[in-house]
Formats: C-alpha cells, structure tokens, sequence
C-alpha cells in the first residue's frame, strides 16, 4: 500500500485517524499497532509472521542481553548474527550463491537455480533491530519492558517499509506518552501534503524522462540525450525518496510523534563529505555510530581512518541491493572520500564555491548513472558517449522524449532542489500573518493538484521500497 496511492489517502489514512482520534488514550498504542500489521500485510502477507518473529526474539533478546552485567554476552552476539542471518538469507543469498558456484562454471557444470523473495523493507526493520539491540548492550536505552511498545516502535507504518531509520532512543517516550496538538497535526498534514507533490508531481514525471530515454538502444543515444536523461534521474530519486520522508514525518506528526530529518538539500553540498551529511541522513548516522566509529572512526591513523570510510561505503552500497553494481557504487564514493580525506578536501576549501558546488553535483551524478544501471560496463559504455569519447547517434532530438510540461517540471525541481523556500520564508519572517496565509493557500493549492495527479496516474512505487 502506497503513501500515494488513492486507496492510502483516501480510505486507509482517514478510517486510521478517525479510529485514532475516537479512542481513549490507554487503547490509541494497540490501534496503531494493528492498523501498522494491516498496512503490511497488504503489500507483503507472506511474511508477516516473520516480522512478528524478527520482533519477538529482538524483544527477547533485548530482555537477555540488559540481565548481563560484565563479561562475554554471548545474547547479544547471537541477537546480531541473528538479525544479520535473516538478512543475509532473504536479500543475499543468490548473490552470494552466485559468486560463491561460479567456479563451477569453469568445469563446465551447470549452475544450481535459486531464487528467494525479498520481503519488503527487510533492510529497514533489520537495521531497526540491530541498533535496538546495540544501544541495549551500550547501556544507551533501557530495554522496553512491554511487549506492545517495542511492537509499535519496529512496526509503526509511518516508518515500516522505507525509513527513514528510527531509533528506539529517539521515539521510545513518545511511545509511552504523547500528545497531538492542533499545530503538530497540521504541520503534519502540510508535510504530507509537500511530500505527496515530491513524489507524483515532480518525481514521477522525471521518471517518464528518464525512463524513456534510458530505454533507448545504444546505438541511438547521444550525449545531450544522456545528460538530460541522468539530470532527470537525479532529480527524480532526490525528489522520490525525499517525498516518502516528508509523507512519513508528516504522518508520524499526525499521531503525535517526531522523526529525524532524513534530508537537508543534499544538492547544494561542496563536497562529497557533506554531501553524505544531508543525503538521507538517518542510514548515514547509523552506519556512523554502529559501524564506522566500531571500527576506530578517524582514531587511529591516516591509513586505518581511510580502509575504515571504504569497509563502510562498500557496505552502504552492498545495503541497497544485492548486486556488483550497488558494491561498485558504494566504492565509488568511498574513494571520493577517501581522495578528500587525502588531498582533495584541502584543494576543494581553497577553490572557488561554484567549483565545490560542480565538482560535488557532476560527481554524484555519475554516481546515479552507476546506481540506476545494471553493469559497471554499461556505465563505462555510457560514460563514453556521455564525454564524447565514443560517437553518439544525434539523429533523435531532446525534446522528442521531454514535453513542455515536463521541462517546467525540470525546471522547478531544480529550483526546488535548492533551499529558496527556507530563503523567502527568513526574508518573510517579519511578515508571519501573509506568510502563514500565502503557506495555507500554497498547501491546499499543491495538495488538490497532488491529488488530481494521484487519480490521473498509474502506479509508480518508491525507488527506496526495493531496498
């Protein structure tokens, strides 16, 4: 079930508030919790008892793993391997089979067949359970004591298939006690309201230019048709994965609770180190606190600082997909970081601005052309046409694959993309009655335009629920 799907917006959300708003508060965690099982088992009823089982043994293990005061806890290790088993199994298992077999192929044997379903947002509920668990060992969080409340905090669908990653540290009270008032309810709905535009207003139809012009045999594509085709896919996954952060923010306002920002216009970055810094966000953070800083962080010299940032990127890539190209996408921002960390960084913050601010756009946009494409040769075919290094076919023309619509819509999204909202609102910040009218008006506005879209439009899933 879709945030922007019609069946979401207009029957799920408003039977779940109306129930919501309707019940004493001791009965609120318990509805909320079945209306969140419901929500995924519409998308995903096959596994719904193994989301039930990965929250139950967490639970328990949590329980376990707070009882041991000094010494080995073996709990705890177990709890990881654990979570990490399932993980591994579900998502990695054939890729893993695959590499691991293909030397059978050099003896001319066949290839045993397997194929395993993903369940949706495994990668999300897993990296819930994991930093429950650690914080747990860490002493960071007392274990929670009631089953029901560690059941909302892993199944609350505001945050349930895509993120973004909520820790138990951050909304556990919340769970426990909270509150909606008139303010927080409407600043949800306007953040739900921006966050349905993101996504069928301007992602979904940077998707139609993208897609289409990605579909094209190579042998047509020129460089002006690629560079179009990758702008509009950066545009797009920002804008995608952007929109489900604000229509989850927004709907966990709506029930009272607060999630962490996800992203902080992460194209106005000088670098690639902060680019990291406002490009989902939550996932960046976790693997810096579970991950990165385990390993010594920056602590131990120039050498073990830089394997440590490509152990970590190599599996931030390995996290969005089993495949050598999500491997290599993540490499190839490890290296960047680690040529910033080196030298680059210095050379950047002795640059020109507008120099730091191209050198960061052009190469995050290679690297969505490595990410949006299956084969790392494919991309170097690409690239190749892209700098003029290979021929291109200039016989199809741009605007053949780009209406005028859709170039407004370009257009938009790159100024959206830009913090020129949050600038009119500091220029306006004397002004707070035209500007809290022109805020309404402006929300209503996109939100019946949304909606418009949503009825006149054809399914298109977050890029980030494959994850």
């Amino acid at each position: 079930m879709l945030f922007s799907s019609p069946i979401f917006l207009f029957l799920f959300l408003p039977t779940v508030l109306v129930g919501y708003f309707l019940l004493f508060r001791k009965h609120k965690n318990l509805f909320l919790i079945l209306a969140s099982l419901f929500f995924y088992a519409w998308g995903e009823t096959t596994y719904i008892f193994l989301l039930l089982g990965i929250i139950l043994i967490n639970y328990l293990f949590a329980l376990r793993i707070s009882k041991r005061k000094k010494g080995l806890d073996l709990w705890f290790y177990f709890g990881i391997l654990t979570n990490l088993g399932i993980l591994v199994y579900f998502k990695y298992l054939v890729f893993f089979a695959s590499f691991l077999l293909k030397p059978l192929v050099l003896l001319n044997l066949s290839l045993p067949s397997v194929s395993l379903y993903t369940p949706l947002g495994i990668s999300f509920i897993t990296f819930h359970a994991l930093s429950y668990l650690i914080d747990v060992k860490r002493k960071t969080i007392n274990p929670e004591k009631k089953f029901s409340k560690f059941l909302l905090y892993m199944c609350l669908f505001p945050h349930l298939i895509a993120g973004p990653i909520v820790r138990f540290k951050d909304i556990g009270r919340q769970i426990r006690k909270r509150g909606v008032s008139l303010e927080l309810f409407s600043s949800g709905v306007a953040r739900l309201a921006v966050g349905l535009a993101k996504k069928v207003v301007i992602a979904d139809t940077c998707a139609t230019v993208a897609d289409r012009i990605f579909a094209i045999r190579p042998y047509y594509l020129s460089s002006e048709l690629l560079w179009i085709a990758l702008l509009a896919y950066t545009l797009q996954i920002y804008f995608d994965f952007s929109g489900y952060s604000d229509m989850a923010i927004g709907l966990a306002k709506m029930f009272g609770f607060n999630f962490n920002e996800n992203f902080n216009y992460p194209y106005i970055s000088r670098s690639i180190q902060e680019f990291w810094k406002r490009w989902h966000m939550t996932l960046s953070s976790w693997f810096r606190d579970y991950v990165y800083i385990p390993l010594g962080g920056s602590q131990r010299g120039l050498t073990k600082t830089c394997l440590n940032i490509l152990i970590v990127f190599t599996l931030t890539g390995l996290w969005h997909g089993a495949s050598w190209h999500f491997v290599m996408w993540g490499l190839y921002y490890g290296i960047l970081l680690v040529l910033e960390r080196l030298f680059l960084g210095k050379f950047l913050a002795r640059s020109w601005k507008p120099i730091q601010y191209l050198y960061t756009i052009f190469a995050v946009m290679i690297g969505w052309l490595i990410f949006r494409t299956d084969s790392l040769n494919y991309t170097l075919f690409l690239l190749k046409i892209m700098f003029g290094l290979t021929p291109g076919n200039h016989t199809l023309s741009p605007f053949i694959f780009v209406s005028n619509y859709q170039l407004l819509i370009l257009i938009i999204a790159i100024f959206t993309a830009l913090p020129v909202v949050s600038k009119i609102n500091q220029t306006l910040s004397n002004h707070q009655t035209v500007l809290q009218f022109g805020k309404t008006i402006f929300i209503i506005t996109l939100f019946i335009y949304s909606i418009i879209s949503v009825a006149g439009s054809t399914f298109a899933p977050f890029i980030y629920f494959r994850f």
